[in-house]
């Protein structure tokens, strides 16, 4: 902090040095670029699994998951469009938010909507194209398509950079599916019972609320039960 601050003020008493400075800086960037490439690259392959692995074995979180794509699903097909919308699962729920969030009664009904439709048939709802596990699906791929490639030829070009951009983002869509079908997502809900749901106001420590496009965000609180107890707001 203190060498960028110094770096400011003689910027400022030297503005002709802006373009050596940039200069200096960007070929320092592309000098540390692969192997920033190269870490990122083994981190990802050795994460991304054990995070998948760390879902796969805790049953509530997935049910959780696939209540919280149906929840999105559901509120998706009411407005016939794509929302902005991101959650998390947990073992005792889920959360919802973006600038797209709907009232917490409509995010409600629709996560009840989902957890109906799932328990007669409808397991696809446990499913979205837009989940995290597609995007992690996809960082993985680029990076395992990435060290095989450097493996193999020895060496980092922008042609090899390409051919891995281009096989991850092919098989993403795929692979993320089948890690949600099977590894982050359960949709049999039978036992799963909705409790309540929780806002957050978007006052960002002020003492008002944002009125202008706010992030809301909500907790839906879920249990396991026998299925036949509902409660509402």
């Amino acid at each position: 902090m203190p060498f960028l601050l110094l770096l400011l003020v003689f910027l400022m008493f030297f503005p002709y040095l802006i373009v050596p400075v940039m200069i200096f800086l960007g070929i320092g960037f592309l000098f540390l670029l692969p192997y920033v490439l190269i870490f990122n690259s083994f981190y990802n392959v050795i994460t991304i699994p054990w995070q998948i692995l760390k879902i796969a074995a805790d049953k509530r979180i997935r049910k959780n998951h696939s209540l919280e794509h149906a929840t999105v699903n559901v509120l998706e097909q009411r407005y016939g469009r794509n929302l902005r919308i991101g959650g998390l699962a947990y073992a005792n729920g889920f959360s919802l938010s973006g600038p797209d969030m709907p009232s917490p009664y409509e995010v409600m009904d629709a996560a009840r909507e989902g957890h109906f439709r799932m328990t007669r048939g409808e397991t696809g709802l446990a499913i979205h194209p837009r989940c995290g596990t597609s995007i992690a699906a996809a960082n993985f791929l680029f990076s395992l398509v990435f060290i095989l490639v450097l493996l193999s030829y020895k060496h980092l070009s922008l042609l090899n950079l390409i051919f891995a951009f281009l096989v991850a983002n092919l098989l993403a869509k795929p692979f993320g599916t089948t890690l949600q079908k099977y590894f982050t997502t359960y949709p049999d809900v039978k036992d799963i019972e909705i409790l309540d749901i929780y806002g957050k106001p978007a006052t960002f420590g002020f003492p008002f609320e944002i009125i202008v496009n706010p992030n809301r965000t909500y907790f839906i609180r879920t249990i396991s039960g026998n299925g036949n107890r509902w409660f509402f707001l």
